[in-house]
């Protein structure tokens, strides 16, 4: 009997760069060069070749320096940026046995279709996760609306909901983002990125520059948020201790390459990339 495979998302050799490219390119840049810039022709090869899979529940992190890659390789996943060359494979987790779509072959209103109904990300800045002008409600009902809900009161219904979930207080509905606290914007983001019931949630250095108690709890939030609907997430941060919290399994870049990929415990424990073990030792 054919066997069905458990993965939801199967990225195969994603590749974004920033220029035209030249033949020195490939012998010019890369961890081995230490730059992802052509010194030749400026070209900025922003992720080279990322390949991964993921099952449904799972968490995937994704760490490295400033300028590695990871938030373009997250830009790819959330279908705001445009890939060069690869896949992005995507099986609906409610059922396994349809055949997978390549999103990156979408025509531009199935992929904005798809990018409402199925994915949701939470930005490291929640002023380009929300709508500062609108009430939480109205972020939520945005969302909502944009994923072709027509209904106000449902709408209204889902919003309070969300914020029961996420931990907000559902009488501030109609208080807008600004009269909030810097974690409990972090949870719009999250009851806004939620509103659709996506398959795939984008984390985005979601616990930058929150205070230790409050990250506490907004990872805490992220943990049941995984554990009780199985949403699969990938995670970027430059902060091990939240990847070894939250995530199964990591991938390392280091100048748009992924230098190690495996077991989050593992790689903690006992990294073999140098540059990871750069990272490891910088962290304790």
């Amino acid at each position: 009997m054919k066997s069905i495979p458990t993965w939801v998302l199967r990225v195969d050799g994603l590749t974004r760069r920033f220029g035209v490219g030249c033949p020195r390119c490939t012998d010019s840049v890369g961890p081995a060069h230490e730059r992802s810039q052509c010194p030749w022709c400026a070209t900025v090869h922003a992720c080279t070749a990322a390949s991964f899979t993921l099952a449904r529940g799972e968490v995937l992190g994704i760490v490295g320096e400033s300028g590695s890659g990871k938030s373009t390789l997250l830009q790819m996943l959330n279908l705001t940026s445009p890939a060069d060359a690869g896949a992005i494979w995507y099986r609906e987790p409610t059922d396994p046995a349809a055949p997978p779509i390549d999103l990156l072959r979408l025509d531009r209103y199935a992929m904005r279709q798809f990018r409402n109904d199925r994915l949701g990300i939470v930005h490291q800045r929640p002023e380009l996760g929300l709508e500062m002008r609108f009430s939480v409600g109205g972020n939520v009902a945005e969302k909502l609306l944009l994923a072709r809900w027509r209904n106000v009161a449902a709408i209204r219904e889902r919003a309070a909901s969300l914020m029961h979930q996420t931990e907000l207080p559902v009488e501030r509905i109609d208080d807008a983002p600004p009269t909030f606290s810097g974690g409990m914007l972090q949870r719009v983001q999250i009851a806004r990125a939620l509103a659709s019931r996506p398959a795939l949630l984008l984390l985005d250095e979601v616990t930058s520059g929150l205070d230790l108690s409050v990250q506490a709890r907004v990872l805490d939030l992220i943990r049941r948020i995984q554990w009780e609907q199985q949403v699969t997430m990938v995670l970027v941060s430059h902060d091990l201790g939240v990847i070894k919290q939250l995530a199964r399994r990591t991938i390392v870049m280091k100048h748009g390459h992924i230098v190690e990929a495996g077991l989050t415990d593992q790689i903690l424990e006992d990294p073999q990339h140098p540059y990871t073990q750069l990272l490891v030792s910088s962290a304790l």
